[in-house]
């Protein structure tokens, strides 16, 4: 089995980011948490992993990385940190294991580079601002 993509990704973004972890814990999440209009943070969602349809045995993902800032310029920044992280990930094959599965980051590309995008959260608070951007990622099983 492969690894789930977005707790791989999460962990790739704990790794390659460990400003966004702040005394164990992690300001990197699959959803927006209770007030989450207080701090700088990445949501990310990504498609669901499980057996590989590929004959080499790799997954391909696509997953977007929310940014949100109270500044525009740090909403920004971290966005584009975040993708850069993970094209490193990539580069350096980052591995990502649990009891049950173990697997390993290549093949990152960008779909959409982030923008500032208004939506149903960021669009009610005026202070808070988000950047969004689509990738790919390939995601294959440890042998």
């Amino acid at each position: 089995m492969i690894p789930d993509p977005e707790k791989t990704i999460i962990a790739a973004l704990e790794h390659y980011m460990p400003d966004l972890v702040t005394q164990g814990v992690s300001r990197v999440f699959s959803q927006a948490q209770k007030n989450w209009d207080r701090q700088d943070f990445l949501v990310v969602r990504a498609t669901g992993g499980g057996a590989s349809r590929h004959p080499h045995l790799w997954a391909v993902c696509y997953f977007e990385i929310e940014a949100f800032a109270s500044q525009r310029g740090n909403a920004s920044l971290l966005a584009r940190r975040a993708g850069a992280s993970m094209s490193q990930a990539s580069r350096e094959g980052f591995r990502y294991a649990t009891p049950e599965t173990a697997g390993y980051l290549f093949g990152f590309r960008e779909v959409n580079a982030p923008s500032l995008i208004y939506d149903g959260l960021s669009s009610k608070h005026g202070d808070t601002f988000m950047f969004q951007g689509t990738y790919q990622i390939s995601i294959r099983p440890l042998r």
